[in-house]
């Protein structure tokens, strides 16, 4: 009998547990209860003043972001977007403990963003209590938001004008900015690795928002960014980047892309005065306060002059119905038809352009016609190697071949006119076009009349690069010889003799071979 007992004991047990099971009741959980939330979003904006930003703000919508009703535990139950005026109605249930205004829009084929971070994936956001009754969200310039959402709406100013001017919509695109963060300068990053873009925007000193730079109000700073997106996604790329002050002529290619970058601002915005304010009035200030329209005599004129250059294109586009032309250049191609010819000349093989060559291009394609850009330079003061047929840059080489010429970063004033500048300077940098037909082993030698060493101020370096400017392979030793040897693909490319970096005057032959 004791041996049984176990399996009487399994036995009470299964039909314990059938017992427990048949008389159990499943209670449903309470299904979320609709509600509706409605509001209005705006921020407030400073404008540009002689003495910094405006002590005075607007307060504008925030416009197409997106708004998120978030549970308790960060989930998100439902979402909308803000409409032009900055309202929002948003669909949701009990569940929405908050809502999110987010630094983001994403309507349509747009995809645009402020971010938090450099690799684009922390929108800034402002979080308000959920509310049956209707929300207005003001976002003052005390929180770091409202800088964000007035970047967020230039760049959707930009976008909107591009698809206008060419029906085209730009790849996704993210500007990343805080106060405190990136107190240099504001520069253009490119492709993220990803297919989204992005751009660095000044945040000034941490807390001294005041008297630093920081550029969330400055428009024509933040469209000039992204005018570099532009330019790049949809047209080509002569620069390799660095800083460009005012007063050098520089290397045409760099001149070139900064100059329509500003262009592009000023054509986003309708206004010939492009400003960017260091601070906030009265102990603020302009760091650049350049009317395109009444031009700048007092700068350097030139294929180099970025300054020049922005006040060209100006002219070529100014005069209609939008854009004011006090000068009476006796053109007005509107900013659509300038810029779809810097993007056909973009589409060119081995297109590599500066002024010169847009010009040149504008002339072949019946853009414009000679006398009318002859008039536009006269008007400004430029001088007659910006007209077709002048002054070629790049130069041209063949594979093989050679070319000899000097290079001068020291000579003040510089042979071109202007300062010295050994960094990128039009007179210390010389580019070479070549073209391959078929892939091959390429060997560039630079041979420099000189000892080549910097204590002689004949240091001369070497570089190649693809036809986007971007670095392939560099020499950049001390000696009167330098030489590359790269296989490359069939293709357009560039190579670079330049100074060394801290002034340098010399003459050279380079000499370019297939192996």
């Amino acid at each position: 009998m004791n041996v049984r007992a176990p399996h009487l004991f399994v036995i009470g047990v299964l039909i314990g547990a059938c017992v427990s099971q048949a008389t159990s009741v499943t209670v449903e959980a309470t299904p979320p209860a609709p509600r509706t939330f409605t509001g209005t979003v705006v921020f407030q904006a400073r404008t540009a003043t002689p003495t910094g930003a405006s002590r005075a703000m607007q307060w504008r919508p925030v416009r197409l972001a997106k708004v998120r009703g978030v549970d308790a535990a960060g989930e998100e139950i439902a979402s909308t977007t803000l409409d032009e005026e900055g309202r929002f109605v948003l669909e949701g249930t009990d569940r929405v403990d908050h809502l999110e205004v987010v630094a983001h829009i994403h309507e349509g084929e747009w995809d645009l963003a402020v971010t938090t971070d450099s690799a684009g994936e922390s929108d800034h956001r402002v979080v308000v209590p959920a509310s049956e009754a209707p929300l207005e969200v003001r976002i003052d310039d005390g929180q770091e938001a409202a800088g964000a959402f007035h970047i967020l709406d230039s760049i959707l100013m930009g976008s909107r004008a591009v698809e206008e001017w060419t029906g085209q919509t730009l790849p996704p695109f993210f500007a990343y900015w805080s106060r405190g963060v990136t107190t240099n300068w504001s520069f253009y990053l490119g492709d993220r690795g990803s297919g989204r873009y992005s751009i660095e925007l000044l945040g000034g000193e941490p807390g001294q928002q005041n008297t630093t730079d920081t550029d969330e109000h400055d428009e024509m700073i933040v469209l000039h960014e992204f005018g570099h997106f532009v330019m790049d996604v949809l047209s080509s790329d002569s620069s390799y980047g660095g800083q460009h002050p005012r007063g050098f002529l520089i290397l045409p290619g760099l001149a070139w892309e900064e100059a329509r970058a500003t262009w592009f601002a000023t054509m986003v915005l309708k206004s010939p005065m492009y400003l960017d304010t260091i601070g906030v009035e009265p102990t603020g200030r302009l760091r650049i306060s350049h009317d395109l329209e009444r031009g700048d005599r007092n700068d350097v004129r030139g294929v180099g002059s970025e300054s020049g250059i922005a006040e060209i294109l100006w002219d070529l586009a100014d005069g209609t119905e939008a854009l004011p032309d006090q000068d009476q250049d006796g053109i007005a191609l509107g900013p659509a038809a300038v810029l779809q010819g810097m993007i056909n000349l973009g589409r060119e093989p081995g297109a590599h352009p500066a002024i010169t060559t847009f010009l040149q291009h504008l002339v072949e394609s019946e853009g414009a016609s000679l006398d009318q850009v002859k008039h536009v330079l006269e008007l400004g003061g430029h001088p007659n190697d910006l007209l077709p047929g002048g002054a070629e840059w790049p130069v041209d080489i063949e594979v093989p071949g050679k070319v000899s010429d000097k290079i001068d970063g020291l000579s003040d004033p510089a042979p071109s006119g202007g300062p010295p500048r050994p960094v990128n300077g039009q007179d210390a940098i010389h580019v070479y076009r070549f073209q391959l037909t078929e892939p091959g082993r390429v060997v560039a030698t630079l041979e420099i009349f000189g000892s080549g060493r910097a204590a002689d101020h004949t240091d001369l370096d070497l570089e190649i690069r693809d036809i986007r400017a971007d670095l392939i392979d560099s020499s950049r030793g001390e000696g009167p010889l330098e030489t590359l040897s790269r296989h490359l693909d069939a293709g357009w490319y560039v190579v670079h003799v330049r100074d060394g970096g801290n002034g340098n005057r010399a003459g050279y032959e380079l000499r370019l071979d297939t192996r």
